[in-house]
């Protein structure tokens, strides 16, 4: 600090003084710089007296300028207000460069932080757009992104998928898709989008036909948005779905059709809400079910049910209904007399404009005539219509059963063929019906003489087979061939004419060394009861193998 005001120590031989302090106040301790001799001059009186303070950096420091003698000049204290004038000015200077340089320092800070934002903020809206791309795809909806500046359309590959075409078949554009939408439908779909474009809509929701490559038409359910408008609030982007509502328009039609023809419907139609309880019915239902629609609307339809069906069973039908929006099948209900009745029967969800089932419509028909001609048509081809035993028919599906039940469980079969001796006699002194009479009741004596789980068949005339199964050994069918015998030739009375017949019987067994069918027992039975006719009839051989 010396050196800075050395001139001071010989100025003017000393008359006018100078003390620099550290600080703004005249202590002692803080005296950075004086041109007196010895501290003791300090105490000697002044004429003259003027402290400056001056900030130098950020830094106060006190001037005090005094002068010791009366030959002082006054005029050296303007000069020197004049030097600390430039140095405070210097100072000043450098502040504000210091000052600059920390401003660009940190504008330079903040510029980086902006860009460092701007870029985390672009990474994270391209991750979101992915995921929202991936996401309308998964779902199987196509999507699409109108640029309305340019007229250029972004057509996802799963919507060009659903017309199908592939990725590179449709051209980017918006007049692309106007040519595919139905000439019915284009004039609304169009003031639809306009509509939301001009900010009347909050969302773009329309229903409406697009052309397919082979010619089809495809109902879509278009949804869409407005995402960036200018600052004039016209529209720039508009982003949207696609989806595939071909099937649930061609239930809606079906429904209308059936609600079209509701009252006069020839099927009986019920409507009920979700859960099952009944809204409405028509003239037919109660036709059919003998319930007024004031009987059942309001209660559950389960007081149809006819407790032949099991809990799977209409698990199976809710089932359907919620995967499929229908179900068609046959069902046995209850009518009100309590009488059982089946019915064939379709049911078909009703959706909203969501897509979510609000109602079931179900449309029957009583086909209980229907199944007892079936029933009595299935008697026809697989049983007697003299006796009522199983013929040829169910008797051949039997065996090949019992054949297979035989190579699962290593028992035995045994097939008996039986044939009356004596029968024809009787056809030939009396009438035919006395003969059918006589047939009747052999069957019903040879049905009661088996075990249950074995088969009796007539297979034609006088003709008859057994089929034993789950035998332990040949043996074992021996007393059921003697019982056999003894039913048959006991004596059976028509009407004024006691009639007696006995039975020649022949039985093979399964398995043998050859893999034998049915066919092939049933013959090797017939041969081994024609040895039983000519060793004397009312008897039984065991077929021989060679």
């Amino acid at each position: 600090m010396s050196q800075v005001f050395i001139d001071w120590t010989t100025i003017e031989d000393n008359v006018l003084g100078l003390r620099v302090y550290d600080g703004t106040d005249e202590n002692p301790e803080r005296l950075l710089f004086t041109n007196y001799s010895s501290l003791d001059d300090l105490k000697q009186s002044s004429i003259f007296n003027q402290n400056i303070t001056l900030n130098f950096n950020g830094t106060d420091w006190l001037l005090v300028f005094d002068a010791k003698a009366a030959s002082a000049n006054i005029s050296y204290l303007s000069a020197w207000a004049v030097l600390f004038s430039g140095f405070a000015l210097s100072g000043l200077l450098c502040g504000l460069m210091l000052s600059l340089n920390t401003t660009r320092q940190r504008a330079n800070l903040i510029a980086d932080n902006l860009t460092q934002e701007i870029q985390k903020r672009e990474s994270l809206l391209k991750e979101s757009e992915f995921r929202w791309r991936f996401a309308i795809e998964g779902a199987g909806d196509g999507l699409w992104d109108w640029n309305l500046a340019d007229g250029k359309v972004f057509f996802s590959s799963r919507l060009k998928d659903m017309l199908g075409y592939s990725a590179d078949e449709i051209s980017s554009n918006f007049d692309e898709w106007r040519s595919r939408v139905h000439s019915k439908d284009l004039k609304q779909t169009m003031s639809e989008i306009q509509a939301h474009l001009d900010g009347n809509t909050e969302l773009y929701r329309h229903e409406y036909r697009l052309k397919c490559k082979d010619g089809s038409w495809k109902w879509v359910f278009a949804r869409g948005v407005v995402v960036e408008r200018d600052a004039d609030h016209k529209p720039l982007r508009m982003i949207g779905t696609h989806s595939d509502i071909t099937s649930r328009k061609e239930t809606d039609e079906k429904l209308q059709l059936a609600a079209s023809v509701f009252s006069h419907a020839g099927e009986g139609v019920m409507i009920t809400d979700t859960s099952g309880h009944i809204i409405d019915v028509n003239e037919a239902f109660t036709h059919i079910t003998g319930f007024g629609a004031e009987e059942v609307i309001g209660k559950n339809s389960r007081i149809l049910s006819s407790g032949r069906h099991d809990k799977e069973f209409y698990a199976s039908i809710w089932n359907s209904l919620k995967l499929k929006g229908f179900w068609h099948g046959e069902i046995w209900n209850r009518r009100k007399t309590g009488e059982v009745y089946a019915e064939i029967l379709t049911i078909s969800a009703v959706n909203d404009e969501d897509g979510a089932a609000r109602h079931y419509v179900a449309i029957f028909s009583d086909i209980t005539s229907v199944k007892e001609y079936q029933t009595r048509l299935e008697s026809i081809a697989h049983y007697d219509v003299l006796t009522r035993l199983p013929n040829r028919v169910l008797l051949s599906d039997r065996l090949h059963q019992a054949i297979a039940q035989v190579k699962r469980n290593r028992k035995m079969l045994a097939v008996a063929f039986i044939d009356l001796d004596g029968f024809k006699a009787v056809n030939d002194n009396h009438r035919h019906q006395i003969g059918d009479e006589l047939l009747i009741a052999i069957a019903s004596r040879l049905k009661a003489a088996i075990r249950e789980g074995d088969t009796i068949a007539r297979i034609g005339g006088d003709e008859f087979i057994v089929a034993m199964v789950d035998l332990g050994f040949r043996e074992e069918c021996y007393p059921m061939l003697d019982r056999l015998l003894s039913v048959v030739s006991k004596p059976v009375k028509i009407g004024e004419f006691m009639l007696q017949v006995s039975a020649s019987i022949g039985v093979t067994f399964y398995p043998q060394e050859d893999n034998l069918d049915a066919d092939q027992l049933q013959r090797q039975a017939d041969h081994a009861m024609y040895q039983a006719k000519l060793k004397g009839k009312n008897r039984y051989h065991v077929f021989e193998e060679l």
